[in-house]
């Protein structure tokens, strides 16, 4: 096969793990670790309303943690020697209690970006460059058809060669 004539349609992946905007961060943690995946298509219904990766979840817990961190108030009952492990610990502990609660929709990105199973690699690896994505969605029309990574684009590519 040329490479300059690949689809997206002739490397994407039709089987496509999709997560629900009600599901919790601990529900999608364990998802994507048992695909082996770091980010999946959000689905309500039939209906693709945002993508959300292992890198929104690690945003999200930087925020909280930084959140927690920015408490001065919080550091005074402690001394300087003290305070790292005590409040390190205190800090992950408030984190995990607030993140539980979280859910997909909250962390989401709901600016999705696709592109046609009919496009050439070439225009996906454009759209993933400007975009500074590994991922993109794969439509045909307003149904999802697949997905294409950075991965998928390499792999196809390397087996055209």
């Amino acid at each position: 096969m040329n490479p300059a004539t690949m689809k997206v349609a002739d490397v994407m992946r039709a089987d496509v793990i999709r997560v629900r905007p009600d599901q919790t961060i601990a529900q999608l943690d364990e998802l994507l670790a048992r695909h082996r995946i770091t980010g999946a298509p959000v689905v309500d219904g039939d209906r693709v309303v945002g993508v959300v990766s292992r890198s929104d979840v690690v945003r999200q817990l930087e925020l909280e943690r930084s959140r927690f961190e920015s408490l001065s108030w919080y550091l005074e009952p402690f001394d300087a020697e003290d305070r790292a492990p005590a409040l390190d610990e205190e800090v992950s502990n408030a984190v995990a209690k607030r993140l539980s609660g979280v859910l997909v929709r909250e962390l989401m990105t709901k600016d999705v970006l696709s592109i046609g199973a009919d496009a050439s690699l070439a225009e996906a690896a454009r759209l993933m460059v400007e975009h500074r994505v590994h991922r993109l969605l794969v439509m045909r029309g307003a149904e999802l058809a697949g997905l294409v990574s950075s991965l998928d684009l390499l792999r196809g590519l390397g087996q055209a060669a």
